[in-house]
């Protein structure tokens, strides 16, 4: 049994089965190599930041803020159960136990390493009797079918390799009209830009792991989930939400990236990334996708 599995909940029928929880391929590459989020700015948060409009922007603020977005979409009543696929630190699941929404997570990751983070801090929020944590793949959940009030991926779904296998287990987890929530980033189709945009594009993306990222494109959700047999699909794009942390990060690659080129250090992470996402923000989105499991 996964030592991070504590059956404080005490009516979780989670382990039902022989869990895959092996971090293969360049996901699992990626997973295991970053840790700026953990000994950077963003302070173990694995996602942007929101910022209202016509509000300043403040990194921490704004972390927090879509943490506050997520539990919003999820509306769900206190001490109903969600499964956080892809929970990484344990941020957002400790911000989804905690008041206001004081919601039951199961928190599901490949790496061993990042669940011994988030166990420490969920303790250090004071709400591990509210938590579980699992190393496993979103991809072979070892969770009992329709037992979840909603399933959600906080920028993790791009990382699914297969997407389907991902989806589908989704779906079988859910109860009958539970609630997925994606909070994901698209982008334009591969053939609606240059060559070399493509092939930057490419990069960032096989070195971060982003397995998925290409079939995520503007129009794509209906097709992706109403496939996956998801029904009563919602799709707002919150972009300029997003827009001031993709200038903040930017700003800061600059700083940090160009000079490690100088010196032959350059390397394809999330910080590369942020020089792309900036200039070319308009042509990108951010996504708060619903759906729900047919009843």
């Amino acid at each position: 049994m996964n030592g991070y599995f504590r059956p404080v909940l005490g009516r979780l029928p989670l382990l039902i089965r022989k869990h895959q929880t092996s971090a293969s391929g360049r996901t699992g590459r990626y997973y295991r190599s970053s840790q700026e989020y953990l000994s950077g700015d963003f302070s173990g948060a694995c996602h942007f930041g929101y910022t209202p409009p016509g509000q300043p922007f403040h990194l921490e603020t704004a972390l927090r803020a879509m943490e506050q977005e997520l539990g919003k979409a999820l509306a769900l009543p206190h001490d109903s159960l969600v499964l956080d696929a892809g929970c990484g630190y344990g941020r957002v699941a400790a911000t989804l136990a905690d008041s206001p929404f004081c919601l039951n997570v199961v928190g599901v990751d490949l790496v061993p390493e990042r669940l011994a983070e988030a166990h420490r801090y969920i303790e250090s929020r004071g709400v591990s009797h509210r938590v579980e944590l699992l190393n496993a793949n979103y991809c072979f959940l070892p969770i009992e079918d329709g037992t979840v009030s909603a399933v959600f991926t906080m920028e993790t779904l791009v990382h699914a390799d297969p997407l389907e296998k991902a989806l589908a287990e989704f779906w079988r987890v859910l109860k009958p009209g539970g609630r997925l929530v994606l909070f994901e980033y698209c982008v334009p189709s591969r053939d609606s830009v240059d060559p070399l945009r493509q092939w930057i594009a490419g990069k960032i993306a096989y070195h971060t792991g982003m397995a998925s990222i290409e079939r995520f494109t503007h129009d794509s959700f209906p097709i992706l989930l109403g496939g996956a047999n998801f029904e009563n699909l919602t799709v707002s794009d919150i972009g300029p939400c997003v827009w001031p942390t993709w200038r903040w990060l930017f700003r800061r690659a600059l700083c940090e990236y160009w000079a490690a080129a100088l010196c032959g250090r350059f390397n394809w992470s999330n910080l590369a990334g942020a020089l792309m996402i900036w200039p070319n923000r308009r042509r990108l989105g951010y996504k708060i996708v619903t759906a729900t499991k047919p009843t």
